[in-house]
């Protein structure tokens, strides 16, 4: 699903400047309207026709569920073409820079881009709970239905559109302020913009997601295994620990924030609850290695180099509209191919960086692993927990090797590094 959203978004957006097959007009969002109900309808009357199979004893619930999840995934993936119909055929892309109101604003031209892709994904869910109601195993009330569309956004699409929100608004601002600034309060601005976005980002991530109080004993313990490998847990620079509520649905941890203070280790409440202390410890020392080898920012500047080349392509037509659509197309590419190899290169980093934290943070108590060897044992089961009953988990995703892939690196012989 992560890629799914992410390609969702990059690929509304990159239609930004994609030209009108037609003269754009307000049919173009009727039509777009049209075509995006249409989807809708489809996705419903699939999750019905199941209902109906289970009503009528010709399929078990469980077999109409697998299937209501092929049918919907294929109704999402088929949606990219619908929105590339939406933004590029019916012109609705063309028609949005010409308004009053949005020509100005990338932002706001932002949300008319997105809304057709997100729409289509909220269909998804939407036809996901109706079938849940029909068949009586979820709440039918109008306030679960919106809570439930809304947990799948924060779950995912959120993350991601928040962020590329405040840097297109951060956009708008230089845009709107070059008649009263020169090139180097311009300049000043945005690196300013981006650091305050930076450090605002944790607190955005902690209203959006759900948190709940964490036992002292499990605090005390995380906090001891931060301050032994130098993560401060105290005082004005420290990393926030918290309990990250999923109602036991989510194996996960991350962290908030590329700077200090404000950065939060975030561990799910299945993390913390079910895992042993050995596994629980290698998962914080994996988010910690993160941390220490600047991961995410390396992520974000292997991104640049291909929307260098994407600009480069766009200004070899001499239609700026068809070079910005191309090179946009070509930066996508080379954005999903850049970004996976990165992100398999440092995904094994951190396990390998987790291992040798691993040892220094469990100061040799009971149940910690005394060597590196230990160490990668223990990550090999917690990787195997947590993707337990998860078969989709295991397999390579575009952004995490697969559990045999990481295993087999596990289970090299380490090798020196420097921390």
């Amino acid at each position: 699903m992560s890629f799914y959203v992410f390609l969702l978004v990059l690929v509304s957006l990159c239609c930004g400047s994609a030209p009108g097959w037609s003269e754009p007009s307000f049919r173009s969002v009727i039509a777009s309207v049209a075509l995006v109900a249409g989807w809708t309808i489809l996705c419903h009357t699939a999750a019905r026709m199941m209902v109906l199979q289970v009503r009528r004893g010709h399929m078990r619930l469980r077999d109409a569920s697998r299937m209501l999840e092929v049918q919907l995934d294929v109704f999402r993936w088929l949606g990219l073409p619908v929105v590339l119909t939406c933004l590029g055929v019916f012109s609705l892309a063309a028609w949005t820079r010409e308004q009053p109101i949005l020509e100005s604003s990338m932002m706001l031209q932002s949300i008319v881009l997105l809304t057709p892709g997100i729409t289509i994904l909220l269909a998804t869910w939407s036809a996901e709970h109706v079938f849940g109601v029909r068949l009586g195993l979820t709440d039918a009330s109008l306030r679960n239905y919106f809570v439930s569309l809304w947990s799948g956004l924060r779950s995912g699409p959120v993350w991601l559109i928040v962020p590329t929100m405040m840097f297109l608004l951060l956009g708008d601002l230089a845009e709107w302020s070059q008649p009263l600034a020169t090139g180097n309060a311009i300049g000043i601005g945005i690196a300013v913009g981006i650091a305050v976005i930076a450090f605002v980002l944790p607190w955005v991530v902690a209203r959006v997601i759900r948190q709940e109080p964490m036992a002292d004993d499990d605090r005390e313990l995380i906090s001891q295994w931060l301050e032994r490998v130098g993560v401060r847990t105290v005082g004005w620079g420290r990393m926030r620990i918290v309990r990250w509520n999923t109602n036991g649905r989510l194996f996960n941890a991350l962290v908030a924030g590329l700077f200090r203070p404000g950065r939060m280790l975030l561990l799910s409440d299945r993390v913390i609850d079910d895992l042993p202390r050995g596994q629980l410890l290698m998962v914080v020392m994996h988010e910690v290695a993160h941390v220490r080898r600047w991961h995410v920012p390396i992520r974000m500047a292997a991104v640049a180099p291909a929307w260098f080349v994407s600009i480069w392509v766009g200004s070899l037509f001499t239609n700026e509209a068809w070079g910005a659509t191309i090179g946009g197309l070509c930066g996508l590419l080379l954005t999903v191919g850049t970004l996976s190899a990165v992100a398999y290169l440092t995904e094994w980093d951190a396990d390998a960086v987790a291992c040798r934290l691993a040892v220094k943070a469990g100061g040799q108590s009971e149940g910690m692993p005394a060597t590196e060897a230990e160490a990668a044992g223990m990550m090999a089961a917690a990787l195997g927990r947590v993707t337990a009953g998860h078969p989709a988990a295991r397999r390579a995703s575009w952004l995490h090797p697969s559990l045999a892939m990481r295993v087999k690196r596990l289970a090299k012989p380490p090798r020196i590094h420097l921390i």
